[in-house]
């Protein structure tokens, strides 16, 4: 039988360039991430953020008032140094898609991907992008070495370039609530 136990990550408060936001807000699994995620709070947030249309206002709301999250790994702080477990998932974010068309299609083509599991994925906060959670095998490579070759793979095979900061361990995404999120079903609430 499959191991289902539920991978563990660090939650951060909003305000990430406050020094009180480099230390997790709790440890969390997917379930928590979903349910966060879907609050009214959110939602709020969320809206807000798209009716900005000022790029720079949003990157400061989005830094300001977005809680973000470490997908792989529980930190004591958020650094590559502060990491005290992996968690076996890799985030993978794909922006400025260029419309609508075009972010369905990627978020279709990861769904439907028969090598790599879809755990998590949501439109990004600023509604132009993926946020796409897979898991993998760290007894077949580190994290670095799996990072590059799902990001190459990805690429060759489907045209998606993802942006190659969460390379970094420590590398944060930030939440936002999506009404279309999917989320792996051994992780479903309902």
């Amino acid at each position: 039988m499959k191991d289902v136990t539920p991978a563990r990550f660090s939650l951060f408060a909003a305000g990430i360039n406050k020094p009180s936001s480099q230390r997790p807000y709790k440890q969390g699994t997917l379930e928590d991430v979903y349910c966060w995620m879907n609050s009214m709070k959110m939602m709020q947030l969320t809206e807000q953020l798209r009716g900005i249309k000022d790029e720079k206002e949003q990157k400061l709301f989005k830094a300001s008032f977005l809680p973000f999250a470490t997908f792989s790994g529980t930190f004591a702080y958020r650094n590559q140094n502060g990491l005290l477990q992996h968690s076996g998932l890799l985030c993978f974010d794909f922006d400025h898609l260029g419309g609508n068309e075009n972010l369905w299609k990627a978020r279709h083509l990861l769904e439907q991907d028969r090598y790599f599991e879809t755990m998590l994925m949501f439109t990004s906060p600023r509604g132009d992008g993926v946020k796409w959670v897979t898991h993998i095998d760290l007894s077949r490579g580190s994290h670095e070495k799996w990072y590059r070759a799902v990001r190459n793979y990805l690429l060759l095979t489907y045209g998606l370039e993802a942006d190659s900061a969460p390379a970094n361990v420590a590398s944060a995404c930030f939440l936002c609530w999506d009404a279309n999120m999917v989320i792996n079903p051994s992780f479903q609430l309902f």
